[in-house]
């Protein structure tokens, strides 16, 4: 795999993990609260604390997302290149 396909890959696993994220934690907020996560500035129901705490938890889970899959991806992507044959008249050193 060349560096190129990594970075794909890297970057398709992240926008997946984020989106997974961001819906576990929409679902979560709503079983654990009665409501929708507050997303709208002009939403005058959600109150400032609950969008302030909404926004904490999410960032926090989509950083940890973030980083969890790009050291995933990362370690997918060296152990393929492990396996990955030789190319054909590459040199030994």
């Amino acid at each position: 795999m060349n560096n190129l396909t990594d970075k794909i890959v890297s970057t398709a696993i992240t926008v997946v993990g984020g989106y997974v994220g961001t819906k576990i934690v929409e679902f979560t907020w709503r079983k654990v609260t009665g409501h929708d996560a507050p997303k709208d500035a002009e939403d005058t129901e959600a109150n400032m604390w609950s969008a302030i705490t909404f926004a904490t938890i999410s960032a926090g889970i989509t950083a940890l997302i973030r980083v969890t899959s790009q050291r995933g991806a990362h370690k997918a992507m060296e152990s393929m290149k492990a396996r990955s044959p030789r190319k054909a008249g590459a040199a030994e050193v």
